[in-house]
């Protein structure tokens, strides 16, 4: 009968599930503690710090935003490219992502006419820095002249980049600027531009957010006859600046080798007027002195390094202890501390508060809560290890009642510190 096998059959199906269940369960009580892997969602992890930005002469092209070769390489920019419009487009780029590592972010954009030209009213730099919504920390300016070298003004040049940069603080997108200077001027490092004492006309130039670069990978370099012969790195260098943190300089010997014999990049280094660094030997001090950056060697460890991160202007320190930005790390140190107050007030701005009854002034309360809303800032990049220290001063005189009703606060942030060079003596002693 039909129907009766059916029902047996489920009969023995749920027979041997109630078993197999059985099972299953006497075996979960064998295992004690079960714990199984969770799910993982989206990273959430971002390199804010080291997004980047890059101008590079080449075909014009709009702002893009890169996170590996493959983005660069669907825009049909190739070593076939760089080759054929004279140029170090893919060079540079494949620099920054070889020292970054793919997956950080690099805004291209590729403009047409003179390195100075890129930071006129609305021209190229300032419209990077608005296609990327003002998250561009860093910005390199790469530039090759065609086939034939051109003269550069490094002073006239450093001086724009240094009003680029005022624009970008005073629009609350501070952003840290990296020339490359292609043909470095100078028959002996003597005769090289002072970056520490640069001068417009008869004014002296504090460009103070503003780096040059003059180090190249001779290697490659070399072996072009066109202007590419005596270009500098700044690729290599904006990757290195992408990947430390904020406080870090990029030429930490530890952590910081450029070179990579296996895939041969930067087996020898040498400088931007077409030298080797060996040919200069005698010369490198002076060079370093007068604020370049460039990839130097040191006795007994493999590789190249950079000498610093100067920024173009001399270091100072007050009377009461107050340092200028005289290095890339002080001013992303800086930058990033600025951003972060900015977006951590800006929500109390048109917000109400209570005044002292009797004075009209603020409340030790108010005082209070707003100094830890600074300083809750500087403890996040504390726990970083960013900074040393850093505190905020609300002055409870601001007056909140008539216009224009400013709160007035100050920061002070005390940055970490740096070991330039290690001093010691050592000497033969019949006993210790």
């Amino acid at each position: 009968m039909p129907g009766k096998g059916r029902i047996e059959r489920r009969r023995a199906k749920s027979i041997i599930e109630n078993q197999k269940s059985k099972i299953e369960n006497i075996m979960a009580s064998l295992k004690g503690v079960n714990i199984t892997r969770g799910k993982i969602g989206p990273s959430t992890i971002d390199n804010e710090d080291g997004i980047c930005g890059l101008l590079a002469s080449g075909e014009e092209m709009d702002t893009v935003k890169l996170m590996c070769m493959a983005d660069l390489e669907a825009l049909g920019i190739t070593e076939e490219y760089d080759v054929k419009n004279h140029c170090a487009v893919y060079r540079h780029v494949s620099e920054f992502f070889r020292m970054a590592g793919e997956g950080n972010i690099l805004y291209l954009k590729t403009y047409k006419g003179t390195q100075e030209s890129v930071f006129a009213d609305d021209g190229p730099a300032e419209r990077i820095i608005a296609d990327s919504n003002g998250e561009i920390r860093t910005l390199a300016v790469a530039h090759t002249p065609g086939a034939e070298a051109e003269s550069v003004n490094i002073s006239a040049l450093a001086a724009k980049a240094q009003a680029f940069y005022d624009w970008t603080f005073e629009t609350f997108r501070p952003c840290q600027v990296v020339l490359e200077y292609n043909g470095m001027k100078g028959d002996t490092a003597s005769a090289t531009d002072d970056l520490k004492n640069l001068k417009v006309g008869s004014s002296e130039l504090d460009a103070f957010k503003v780096s040059v670069c003059v180090g190249q990978d001779y290697a490659y370099a070399s072996q072009f006859s066109d202007a590419r012969r005596t270009m500098a790195d700044v690729g290599t260098m904006l990757g290195c600046i992408s990947a430390k943190a904020v406080n870090e300089n990029i030429g930490e010997v530890g952590t910081g080798n450029i070179a990579d014999a296996a895939k041969g990049k930067w087996t020898v280094a040498g400088l931007s007027n077409g030298k080797k660094i060996s040919e200069w030997d005698r010369q490198l001090e002076t060079l370093d002195d007068h604020g370049f950056i460039f990839a130097i060697s040191y006795a007994g460890t493999a590789g190249y390094f950079w000498n610093n991160d100067y920024t173009c202007t001399k270091a100072v320190k007050d009377k009461d202890g107050y340092l200028n930005e005289c290095t890339i790390s002080y001013g992303r140190v800086l930058d990033k501390c600025v951003r972060g107050l900015r977006k951590a007030l800006l929500p109390y701005v048109k917000s109400t508060q209570p005044v002292d009854p009797q004075t009209g002034k603020l409340p030790q309360a108010t005082v209070a809560y707003f100094e830890a809303v600074g300083d809750g800032v500087f403890e996040n990049m504390i726990a970083q290890g960013q900074i040393s220290a850093g505190r905020t001063t609300v002055d409870a005189n601001s007056d909140l009642l008539v216009s224009p009703r400013e709160l007035k606060v100050s920061f002070v942030v005390v940055p970490t510190g740096c070991i330039d060079e290690i001093k010691g003596t050592i000497n033969l002693k019949t006993n210790l």
